[in-house]
């Protein structure tokens, strides 16, 4: 009886892959450009670019610097108030900036973390190290304002020549005179202050039909060559008046004109508002623009405490506000302004931009206050923040610089997405090769999957960095593993004569179990690995938890959504699936008979890593130890490593370590590794030649080092004891020794790969910990499934001759074991081969790992099981 081909399964499969491939266009139209394209792409399309995923320093090229709160005499939740102080003045800095998409986010308890693409180190750290200043300011009347606009249009249309209408006003009269003698050399020219005017229009409008009314706007934002007067490059003028996006840096050239700057009263000053703004409802995006008295009424020294709420009575009922209040002499203070300037606005200034500009009321005798007229409460929280962190009470260091030149952050982009694509097709070809049909569904799967775990990204409007494609590939590896788990499955069935509906049907059944359990204890150890760690790392392990959900969502639904498509049509009763290699499906181990020789050898190679890892020790990078990083490239082909060694002894730089930067398209690179205080000698040192050139310098503290060690073996012990615990309750009765046996697996195979790390020198950094833990989730997930069928032959076998059901089990999972070895080393394989110098050690790391693990798997884990069951289990 035939199916109907389409139900709300497949429904919900063709939705979810619809939306999937509708959330990854932003991504797909913003970084299929590259350069000055994509930044003019994502200047003119900031919707579009809000919506695509970002690149991180590794890709896009940048900066990234930590900041620490100097905690002396403070205690614990002051620092932690001032973290959330300092998180918003660096935020606000940032955005007046008008950088796209930046990283701010808090580390620990007293650090913030800033990542900053397309910014080169200086720029960044006079961005986010300065001092901040708050500060309360009257906006000037708006008489004043008009004078003042009328007299720099004058003086942009005639330059020079000053109306007769500004001498009402003495001090704008006698500032008009400086405007009369002839411009100085340093003044702008027409050019500089209209960026793209060719010429001055001759029809100008005059200086007196200048509107003041602040609410008028116009129906479009005028250009720079639509007329040359200040006033006619407002959207919405007025004093607080709106400017269009694109008009910002004309205006902002010609408010830093000197002649213009001697035009400006003494006693007034104009300053930006705080971000970009849609004003009434148009599509337009604008920043006010205001002019303020230049003396400050208060500073912020004054305010105490600032605390975002919702109004419950009266006319503003529902609206959110913020309350305001002020210590020491701050209410008198406070009082005499508010009482001085009734029906006026007050700017509230922070580091000279105008965060809100309220309507003070009535006098506030009692020091406290309340701003009203808010958007939303994430933005009165916000403005509470700003407004507390007036009064920061500790200063903030920068501990830490990285950055890494553009052109490198191309080359990783194409060596880490082109390593991917060459692991996904070989994978592919493989698939369809050895399960026929059975592998052209595991491709589509596999497609879906990778759509899957891209469209979250975008979603999540997630960083992505080199680990983070690694993680992406290593899920698509790993998902084939779901599919062969079922294709074994569904080969059983249909050994044992089940037409191929039910072999189908009994297939995903038997295998949902051991791939539920082998999933979820890789998904437990992305999942420390995001709580835990920092940076590059954070964002691999929330790579790898979307990709395992996506793919047991693609194994166990897309799949099996095919098959049933594939049997509705032609209602057969037999399915290509390939037939696998005899020599695996007739495998016969004895496992057990042996197992005190695979004791033996594992003893030896841990002795072995254990004495490696003591004498010869480990290539601790930069993270971990402090110091400085310089990659260098020579323009020839020569080895330059002599050289080097050279040119750093010449400059008297010493233990400097140097090594060649391998699996990139780079052609001779070189790493440098240097203490800090010999960076300046090293750039001295290769500046003295003119054949090398530095493409990135990367900084790290030794604090930093020592949390990174410790997060890491936190991690580790974490997972260790996540994964016994989640085994323990899954196995029932034999629960505990499955536990235990897993853990010592994990124990074996992370002794075992700490000694390779050191016998190879691998440079150990925050990616190689990332490829250590998902070489702890790989590794257990081959010994889960072979677990569960252990489990399963239990139940029917009983526990009387256990150690010839463990040999059956391992018999008929060898062949999914190998093949699931196989298509995971394709993928580490290529990314040990052609990744970035990045992730090069990580495909290597786990290329190692898959072996190990697939042999402890196999003949430690189990007889392990065996030994526990007979000496421990019924003493426990």
């Amino acid at each position: 009886m035939k199916k109907k081909l389409f139900g709300m399964r497949e429904i919900i499969i063709l939705a979810v892959i619809l939306i999937a491939a509708w959330s990854i266009i932003p991504s797909i139209r913003v970084h299929s450009k590259s350069g000055d394209a994509k930044k003019e792409y994502i200047k003119q399309n900031p919707k579009v670019a809000s919506k695509a995923m970002n690149f991180g320093l590794d890709l896009a090229g940048g900066t990234s610097i930590t900041l620490q709160i100097d905690g002396k005499g403070l205690k614990d939740e002051d620092v932690k108030d001032i973290q959330k102080q300092s998180l918003e003045i660096v935020r606000n800095r940032v955005d007046q900036f008008g950088l796209s998409e930046p990283q701010i986010s808090p580390s620990g308890n007293d650090r913030i973390n800033v990542e900053l693409a397309g910014v080169d180190d200086s720029t960044a750290k006079a961005l986010v190290g300065s001092t901040a200043k708050l500060e309360f300011k009257i906006l000037a009347e708006q008489e004043k304002f008009g004078q003042v606009i009328s007299m720099i249009d004058n003086y942009l249309l005639g330059r020079g020549a000053i109306a007769d209408s500004t001498k009402a006003d003495s001090s704008v009269a006698d500032t008009a005179k400086v405007a009369a003698a002839p411009a100085k050399a340093d003044t702008l020219s027409d050019a500089e202050l209209f960026a793209g005017n060719a010429a001055k229009k001759d029809a100008v409008a005059k200086t007196d039909s200048v509107k003041t009314d602040s609410a008028k706007a116009e129906s479009a934002a005028p250009t720079a060559t639509q007329g040359t007067a200040l006033s006619a490059l407002y959207l919405s003028f007025g004093n607080g008046g709106f400017v269009a996006q694109e008009q910002v840096e004309t205006i902002k050239r010609i408010l830093n004109d000197r002649t213009v700057q001697s035009l400006i009263p003494h006693d007034v000053v104009f300053a930006w508002g705080s971000g970009f703004e849609t004003p009434n409802g148009s599509v337009i995006k604008a920043k006010r623009l205001y002019l303020l008295k230049r003396r400050a009424e208060m500073s912020g020294e004054y305010v105490s405490d600032a605390r975002p709420y919702r109004v419950s009575d009266g006319t503003n009922s529902g609206e959110v506000a913020v309350s305001l209040k002020f210590s020491g002499i701050g209410p008198k203070r406070f009082g005499a302004v508010t009482a001085a300037n009734i029906g006026k606005q007050m700017a509230i200034v922070l580091d000279d931009q105008v965060i809100s500009a309220p309507v003070i009321r009535d006098r506030i005798p009692n020091g406290e206050a309340q701003i009203t007229g808010l958007d939303d409460m994430a933005e009165a929280n916000r403005l509470a923040v700003v407004l507390r962190s007036g009064a920061l009470k500790a200063p903030m260091n920068i501990i830490e610089s990285r950055t890494i030149g553009a052109t490198l952050g191309e080359d990783n982009i194409k060596s880490g997405f082109g390593s991917a694509l060459i692991g996904i097709l070989i994978t592919v070809i493989f698939m369809i090769m050895y399960y026929r049909f059975g592998g052209l569904v595991a491709s589509a799967g596999l497609i879906c999957n990778a759509l899957i775990t891209a469209a979250v990204l975008s979603a999540f409007n997630a960083t992505l960095t080199l680990p983070g494609i690694a993680g992406m590939v290593l899920t698509i590896g790993m998902s084939i593993d779901a599919n062969v788990i079922i294709f074994e499955r569904i080969r059983e069935e249909l050994r044992a004569g089940n037409k191929a509906r039910a072999a189908i049907t009994k297939g995903y059944e038997r295998a949902f179990s051991a791939i539920f359990d082998s999933n979820l204890t890789t998904f437990l150890t992305a999942l420390i690995l995001y709580k835990i760690g920092t940076g590059s790392v954070k964002g691999f392990g929330l790579t790898l938890m979307i990709g395992i959900a996506a793919s047991m969502f693609t194994a166990l639904t897309v799949t099996h959504a095919i098959f049933d498509i594939k049997l509705a049509k032609q209602d057969s009763n037999t399915i290509s699936i390939g037939s696998g290699v005899r020599a695996l499906n007739n495998a016969k181990f004895s496992v057990m008979k042996h197992a005190g020789k695979f004791r033996l050898v594992s003893i030896i190679l841990i002795v072995a890593s254990v004495a490696l890892a003591l004498t010869k020790g480990f290539n601790f990078s930069i993270d971990f130890t402090g110091g400085t990083v310089f990659r260098v490239q020579y323009n020839d082909t020569q080895d330059h490593i002599k050289d080097l060694n050279d040119i750093l002894a010449k400059f008297n730089v010493k233990d400097g370590s140097v090594r060649v930067v391998g699996g990139t398209s780079l052609a001779n690179a070189y790493e440098v590794s240097v203490k800090s205080e010999q960076g300046a000698d090293v750039i001295k040192a290769i500046n003295s030649d003119d054949r090398v050139t530095i493409l990135s310098q990367d900084e790290v503290g030794a604090t930093i080092g020592d949390e990174l060690r410790f997060n890491a073996l936190l991690s580790v012990i974490f997972a260790w004891i996540a994964i016994c615990l989640y085994v323990w309750f899954r196995f029932g009765k034999l629960g505990l020794g499955f536990g235990l046996g897993a853990v010592v697996g994990l124990v074996h195979d992370t002794a075992i790969t700490i000694g390779f790390i050191s016998l190879l020198g691998l440079s150990v950094d925050g990616a190689l910990v990332a490829a250590l833990l998902t070489m702890i989730g790989y590794s257990v997930n081959d010994t889960i499934v072979n677990f569960d069928r252990i489990r399963e032959n239990v139940r029917l076998k009983g526990t009387a001759d256990f150690d010839n059901t463990i040999d059956d089990s391992i018999s008929q999972c060898v062949s999914r074991t190998i093949i699931t070895s196989l298509t995971t080393l394709f993928v580490c394989v290529i990314l040990a081969v052609m990744g970035g110098s990045s992730i090069r050690d990580f495909g290597l790391v786990m290329t190692f790992g898959v072996l190990v693990g697939t042999y402890s798997s196999i003949c430690i884990c189990s007889p392990f099981v065996s030994w526990f069951n007979r000496h421990v289990r019924h003493v426990v």
